[in-house]
């Protein structure tokens, strides 16, 4: 099978599966990867223990990580109708799955063609990166091998993402050097560097690698039935990165340092318990102490959302979170929380402790809200 036909056979065989975080879809769709993989690789290959596929076909040299992930949102398993025409993809009634699809199909693509590089197949992104998560707290010697990792799955068609969620994940330079390398293979392309990411895999990997991005796959409208893939845009892009000279891409961004630009500089979110549990401040005792800790309305207000939404009103509290996570466009970050994703035992402790947040850590508390309710 030649590297083209690999593109488009792994393309339509995933999006023509329901592919729900830990469903048989998911399992099936593993099972496929692995007979795909050219045969010398395989070799090269293994699942840990979260499930994720890792593949090394550096050959002693590439410092490249490629990362997609193999969940969709889908609710249940089972097979998408696919709808196309020269332009565009749409799946029947359902949501399509090109998030991230698209992207597996890129790194199967890839590989099929010889390009150098370290490819990791993700579990559970859509459930909060559940297998990007393990490799941080599991693998963190693999990581520090490399000096850039490279996610296909933003939404639209020309994006490099510099900045996730909370801060920089990679340089500008590395980002501009990216654009123009995706720029020369095609001049139809025109990627920028944008800081409007809100997560995917590589966000957990920053504190461990260097240069960390997301570059658009040509989705839109992902985790809706209006979701559609730029089959025109996606064919360019997998033609382009073939001829991308990763390895001679820049290194600038040191990890052991926070940017001063960036909205959280001075701390690091593992010190919150960021990714792992809400954070509550408990542990700031001194706090105790300051006037601030006295009553005031962002206290009560903050308070009765949690209220209203444990009782099934959902709305005022995902506004606030959105208008603090992502500040540019809360509209777009309203749109990739799921409120099922907090269960009645996580509010119900919060709630509980909610009289010893400091003032100033509510907003920590709401992108941590964010984080765990966060779907794209």
């Amino acid at each position: 099978m030649t590297n083209q036909s690999t593109l488009m056979h792994v393309l339509h065989t995933a999006l023509s599966t329901k592919r729900p975080h830990k469903g048989i879809g998911v399992h099936k769709f593993m099972l496929f990867l692995v007979d795909t993989l050219p045969k010398p690789l395989l070799h090269h290959a293994h699942f840990d223990k979260c499930g994720n596929l890792h593949v090394d076909a550096r050959g002693g040299a590439s410092k490249t990580l490629f990362v997609a992930h193999v969940d969709t949102v889908h609710r249940q398993d089972g097979k998408n109708k696919i709808r196309k025409n020269k332009h565009y993809w749409h799946a029947k009634g359902d949501v399509l799955g090109a998030d991230d699809g698209a992207g597996v199909a890129i790194l199967m693509h890839m590989m099929s063609a010889g390009i150098k590089g370290y490819y990791v197949f993700t579990q559970g992104e859509e459930k909060g990166g559940i297998g990007a998560k393990f490799l941080r707290d599991n693998n963190q010697d693999l990581l520090k091998e490399f000096d850039r990792a490279i996610a296909f799955d933003r939404r639209g068609i020309d994006s490099v993402i510099t900045h996730q969620g909370w801060g920089r994940c990679c340089s500008d330079a590395f980002g501009e050097a990216l654009c123009m390398e995706l720029g020369k293979a095609n001049d139809n392309l025109m990627h920028l560097n944008d800081d409007t990411g809100v997560y995917t895999d590589t966000a957990e990997f920053v504190d461990y690698i260097p240069e960390c991005t997301n570059i658009s796959i040509g989705y839109d409208h992902e985790h809706s039935q209006q979701e559609s893939l730029n089959i025109v845009y996606f064919q360019q892009l997998a033609n382009a990165v073939l001829l991308v000279d990763w390895e001679a891409l820049p290194t600038e961004r040191d990890p052991t340092q926070p940017d001063p630009k960036d909205r959280y500089a001075g701390f690091y979110w593992d010190d919150y318990g960021y990714g792992s549990k809400i954070y509550t401040g408990t542990s700031n005792t001194s706090f105790r102490n300051d006037p601030a800790w006295a009553y005031d309305a962002d206290r009560e207000a903050i308070y009765d959302d949690l209220l209203d939404f444990k009782y099934g009103h959902t709305a005022p509290l995902l506004r606030r979170i959105a208008d603090v996570a992502y500040p540019d466009d809360p509209e777009l970050a309203m749109k990739h929380m799921n409120p099922r994703c907090i269960d009645e035992k996580t509010l119900d402790d919060l709630m509980l402790e909610f009289d010893d947040i400091h003032p100033e850590d509510f907003e920590y508390l709401l992108i941590d809200l964010f984080d765990l309710m966060h779907t794209a």
